[in-house]
């Protein structure tokens, strides 16, 4: 059943979560999210987390920001929502998710009123791009065939800094370019790992072929083998005679994204591939060949995938001839200034009359704060930031999204007079009264387990609430959980924030 969605104008985010409407979510067909006044998820049914990979992520107490990733500079449209407390219907989306997995939905989004005021944002993913792809493909039955060469990449000049590491490996990526040997790329989420990777496609003699990438961490390895590999017509139920996405690169680039994912019994077939230059498609008895330049990304330093067992060594050789390892922006914050610049330049806030600064005052907690999301997190800091500022040309503290100024206002403490973490710490290593001695014990003064875990639970949230002056959202940081999840417990234990 499909509602006229319409309807939703002018209901306020409580009307929306009760439990009966939470039950006619859950059972939805299509993909439905909640969230709040500030960005942070209250609710997602199962569909939208099948969409987006999040079955096995606990995205409510979550920033939307930390959540999706929008395609380029475009504003995240829950955010634009928000903003403009408009409804934006039929919205092509085009983003990546936590996961690093991308998405292509039609999604109608909602505001949601309270009184008057802006009290969040309902989503409703009505189609998905797939399934417009399938339903396109079947009513055509067109026979399967390579995707054409697209010259639409990044380039050596997207990349913006001055930092003399980054040059240098800059400087060698582009003569790496100009061979045909593999490039293996890894360094922290978010340093723009895949952008190098389209650059040296785009410097080398390849750029006029197909650029294909695949991320191994998103796809299950059943189906990761046939969509590299190919398949034949009757090899399995439903099976037909589909190239792979070796055959689909040939005379181009292939990018594996997140290889340290890529199962080790499908990184051995993917060795001999690359050995004799021939791929078989499932179920065929026929070698086709194949002229292919690989290019491999990993989130961790190649070496440590392999003495994890993640990475064969023999891989490791064969793809690693050229090794990029791209810095995070921690180590080259000298450039901060001139990424922050660059994304405001490319939004559409740069239309304004005067030019857009940013304060001192918020350059020095951009210098100070640790990055751990590195030039992704900047720029989503940046975009919020740009969102919050109205009409105004300077970015100042309050213009700073809510979770980053907290992050930092937690940062400042840790670098402090004593980190919160190590208070908690103290704290908790401090004597207490959840000892018991066992020693003398008699049946009838046994104190059962579930009670001696629940009390030493409570004890531990009094003690880092007791830290953190109170604040939630740092407690949960330091106990590593979501502030929604903080907030259950303590509700199960009877402790008040107001304490």
């Amino acid at each position: 059943m499909y509602f006229e969605l319409k309807k939703f104008a002018n209901v306020s985010r409580e009307s929306v979560l009760t439990p009966l409407m939470k039950n006619i979510w859950d059972n939805m067909g299509i993909g439905v999210a909640v969230v709040n006044a500030q960005g942070i998820c209250e609710y997602m049914n199962a569909t939208q987390s099948r969409t987006d990979g999040f079955e096995n992520i606990d995205v409510v107490g979550q920033h939307i920001t930390s959540l999706y990733v929008p395609h380029e500079l475009e504003c995240i449209p829950t955010i634009e929502c928000l903003q403009k407390g408009q409804p934006l219907l039929k919205k092509k989306y085009i983003y990546k998710t936590a996961n690093n997995l991308t998405g292509h939905t039609v999604t109608d989004f909602f505001p949601l009123t309270n009184r008057g005021r802006k009290d969040g944002v309902i989503a409703f993913t009505v189609l998905t791009d797939q399934q417009g792809e399938k339903r396109k493909t079947s009513q055509q039955k067109k026979p399967l065939v390579p995707r054409p060469a697209t010259t639409d990449f990044y380039t050596f000049a997207s990349i913006v800094g001055k930092d003399s590491a980054l040059l240098d490996i800059i400087r060698e990526a582009k003569t790496a370019a100009k061979t045909s040997s593999p490039v293996m790329i890894w360094g922290e989420s978010g340093t723009g790992k895949e952008l190098f990777a389209q650059a040296i496609h785009a410097e080398s003699d390849r750029r006029e072929h197909p650029f294909v990438a695949v991320n191994c961490a998103a796809i299950p390895e059943n189906l990761l083998e046939s969509l590299l590999f190919g398949t034949t017509k009757g090899s399995f139920t439903d099976a037909a005679d589909k190239p792979g996405l070796l055959e689909e690169a040939h005379g181009g680039t292939l990018l594996l994204d997140e290889l340290n994912s890529m199962p080790l019994s499908l990184q051995a077939k993917l060795l001999r591939v690359l050995q004799e230059k021939h791929v078989r498609r499932l179920g065929s008895h026929t070698e086709i060949p194949v002229n292919v330049r690989i290019i491999s990304i990993l989130n961790e330093a190649p070496l440590v995938a392999v003495r994890n067992g993640l990475l064969r060594h023999d891989l490791f050789y064969r793809l690693a001839v050229v090794g990029v390892e791209v810095p995070a922006l921690r180590k080259r914050k000298d450039d901060i200034p001139l990424l922050a610049n660059t994304f405001i330049q490319r939004s559409e806030h740069a239309q304004h009359a005067a030019p857009i600064e940013i304060s001192d005052e918020v350059l020095h907690m951009f210098y100070e704060y640790n990055w751990s999301g590195n030039i992704r997190e900047l720029l989503h800091v940046i975009e919020g930031s740009l969102v919050l500022l109205g009409t105004g040309h300077c970015i100042h503290k309050d213009c700073l999204p809510r979770h980053f100024r907290e992050a930092c206002e937690t940062s400042g403490a840790s670098e402090g007079n004593t980190t919160s973490t190590h208070q908690a710490q103290a704290v908790s290593d401090s004597p207490t009264t959840m000892y018991y001695d066992y020693r003398n014990v008699t049946k009838s003064s046994v104190i059962p387990l579930k009670t001696c875990v629940q009390e030493y639970e409570s004890q531990c949230i009094r003690n880092v609430l007791r830290v953190t002056g109170g604040n939630v959202a740092k407690a949960a940081r330091i106990f590593e959980i979501t502030a929604a999840g903080l907030r259950y417990k303590m509700k199960q234990m009877g402790i008040c924030e107001e304490e």
